[in-house]
């Protein structure tokens, strides 16, 4: 579509003009209300980068994440999606605990603080968000599962 093409045109020209990761994130972009919003997909996508590389966004893998649950690793699932999402397509494992993220603050208590914590939700925003929550609330161990639920090709349980 037309949308696609834009942005193979704009990082097209981020390559050929020598840009920087920096470059893109902070990059203009025509834009209007009805039919976009003023910060595009590349802008998200250089910030997410950028947090990641800055080590404010710790995630981890499908593939990775999968492999510790059959090794039988001992770690929390934080599961901050809504309960009717939870109920519509439960993520079934004895290690998750179901705190949906408008919660989160006022159940800190539930969690453990010396165990690691992954926390997975449909596409990793809100489980970016609980994330920052928890390293601001002192817990030391937190990632969350990259690309989100919609990035998980084992089936959820």
């Amino acid at each position: 579509t037309g949308e696609v093409v834009k942005r193979i045109d704009v990082l097209a020209t981020m390559i050929r003009l020598g840009g920087t990761l920096d470059d893109l994130a902070e990059v203009d972009l025509g834009y209007s209300p009805p039919f976009s919003t003023p910060l595009d997909a590349l802008h998200h996508t250089a910030n997410t980068v950028r947090n990641k590389q800055a080590g404010l966004a710790q995630c981890i893998a499908p593939d990775e994440l999968y492999a510790r649950m059959q090794n039988g690793d001992d770690f929390v699932i934080l599961d901050v999606r809504t309960l009717p999402q939870h109920a519509a397509k439960p993520f079934k494992d004895p290690r998750v605990v179901v705190i949906p993220l408008g919660e989160l603050r006022a159940r800190l208590g539930e969690l453990p603080r010396e165990k690691e914590i992954v926390v997975i939700c449909p596409q990793g925003l809100r489980s970016y968000e609980a994330q920052c929550i928890l390293r601001g609330a002192g817990f030391k161990h937190v990632r969350f599962l990259e690309g989100g639920l919609n990035a998980w090709p084992y089936g959820l349980g």
